[in-house]
C-alpha cells in the first residue's frame, strides 16, 4: 500500500490509473462519504463539528494534495517523454476543474455546518413552554400578546385569527425576541388589516410587528424602544445588517419618515433608543395615543 502511494506521488503510475482511479474515482467516493457527516447519520453537534474538521484535514489537506501532485507529476513525465502529450494536457485541464469543484464543495460543507449549528442553537433557545401569553379581550375582537417573541408565536397568532375572524387588532406588550417572528407577525397584521396597540412597552423586533398595523395606538404610559440587532457567535453566517435592512423596509412601506429610519438602528444592542411620543407621531410610527381596554 505504501509502495503504491509513493508510486503515485512520484508520478510513476500510468496516466490512466493516476487520473481515473486515484483522482476521479477516489474524488467521487470521498464526495459520497462527505454526505454522511450530517443528520440523520450524525445528530450530536460536537460530533458533527469534529467529523467535518477531521474530514477537512484528512481529505482536503492530505489526500487531495496527494491526488493532485501525483497526477501533475505523471502528466509532466508524459509530456517530457512526448508519450500521451494530448491526454496529459487534458488531465491537467481536468485538474483545474477539480480544484474549482473542491473549493465549492468545501464552501458548501462549511455553510451546511453553519446551518446545522443554527438549527441546534434555535432548539436550545426555544423553550418547551412558551414564555408569552395570548389572550382574547374586548369581546374577542383583540388579541393581547405579552412576553417575548419566541419561535412559533406567529403560528399561534395565525391560529387565533383563523378561529376568530372578528379579531380587528392586537395589543403588543413585548420586549421583542426572534426577529423572524417579528417579521412574521408583521406580515400577519398587514395581511389581515389589523390595528396595533401597546399599553406598556414594545421593544426591538416587537416594533416591526407594531408598525405593520393599519392604525397604530400607543397607551398613555407605553413606550417603543429601538436598537441594533444582535446575533450569536455560533452563527457567523447571519448578516445582521441585511436583517436590519429587511425590517427597515417594512417601516418604510408603512409610511415612516426617512429621518426616523436613519436613527432606527443607530443604538448598539446593549442600549435602547426611547423616542418621545411627538417624535413617533411626527415620523408616522404612531397614529394616536391614549387607548386602554374598555375605552
Amino acid at each position: 500500500m505504501l509502495k503504491y502511494l509513493r508510486q503515485h506521488w512520484r508520478g510513476n503510475l500510468s496516466l490512466t490509473r493516476a487520473f481515473w482511479v486515484n483522482l476521479v474515482l477516489l474524488f467521487i467516493l470521498l464526495g459520497i462519504l462527505e454526505r454522511f457527516l450530517f443528520p440523520p447519520y450524525i445528530e450530536n453537534e460536537s460530533a458533527v463539528t469534529t467529523a467535518v474538521i477531521v474530514y477537512f484535514i484528512v481529505v482536503k489537506l492530505i489526500v487531495y494534495p496527494w491526488q493532485v501532485v501525483g497526477v501533475l507529476r505523471t502528466c509532466d513525465l508524459r509530456i517530457k517523454s512526448d508519450t500521451g502529450r494530448s491526454w496529459a494536457t487534458a488531465a491537467q485541464i481536468a485538474l483545474v476543474v477539480s480544484l474549482a469543484v473542491t473549493l465549492l464543495a468545501t464552501i458548501e460543507t462549511w455553510q451546511s455546518l453553519q446551518v446545522f449549528k443554527r438549527d441546534m442553537l434555535l432548539k436550545e433557545v426555544s423553550s418547551p413552554e412558551p414564555l408569552y401569553s395570548l389572550d382574547l379581550i374586548e369581546q374577542e375582537t383583540l388579541i393581547h400578546l405579552r412576553g417575548p417573541f419566541q419561535i412559533g408565536i406567529t403560528n399561534r397568532v395565525a391560529d387565533l385569527i383563523e378561529r376568530y375572524p372578528e379579531i380587528t387588532g392586537i395589543i403588543l406588550d413585548s420586549e421583542g425576541g426572534q426577529i423572524y417572528e417579528g417579521r412574521g407577525l408583521a406580515r400577519l397584521i398587514r395581511d389581515n388589516n389589523l390595528q396595533t396597540f401597546s399599553l406598556e412597552q414594545c421593544l426591538s423586533s416587537c416594533t416591526t410587528a407594531f408598525v405593520a398595523g393599519t392604525t397604530r395606538t400607543l397607551g398613555i404610559n407605553a413606550r417603543l424602544g429601538f436598537h441594533q440587532y444582535k446575533t450569536y457567535s455560533l452563527i457567523p453566517s447571519i448578516d445582521v445588517a441585511a436583517e436590519q435592512a429587511k425590517d427597515m423596509a417594512i417601516f418604510e412601506q408603512q409610511g415612516v419618515s426617512s429621518d426616523f429610519l436613519e436613527k432606527l438602528f443607530t443604538h448598539p444592542p446593549e442600549e435602547m433608543w426611547w423616542p418621545e411620543i411627538d417624535v413617533l407621531i411626527n415620523a408616522g410610527v404612531v397614529h394616536q395615543t391614549g387607548y386602554s381596554p374598555g375605552n
